[in-house]
């Protein structure tokens, strides 16, 4: 996900991707520390940097209005 998507959503909007996403990764964590395991790892890397992205932009809109 780009920042400039990120950016045009609203408060709302992303306080709940950064919901949906968070609770991607526990499901994730779980099945890589149990015997399953994942296909691929890296999705783990690439929600905790979306998340992340999520969080700073939600900031930087709460800090602006």
């Amino acid at each position: 996900m780009k920042i400039a998507e990120i950016k045009e959503m609203d408060v709302a909007g992303i306080a709940a991707l950064i919901r949906d996403k968070e609770a991607e990764l526990t499901s994730l964590r779980l099945k890589h520390n149990s015997t399953q395991g994942i296909e691929n790892p890296g999705r783990i890397t690439a929600l905790r940097k979306d998340i992340a992205q999520l969080k700073t932009v939600a900031n930087q809109k709460k800090v602006n209005q």
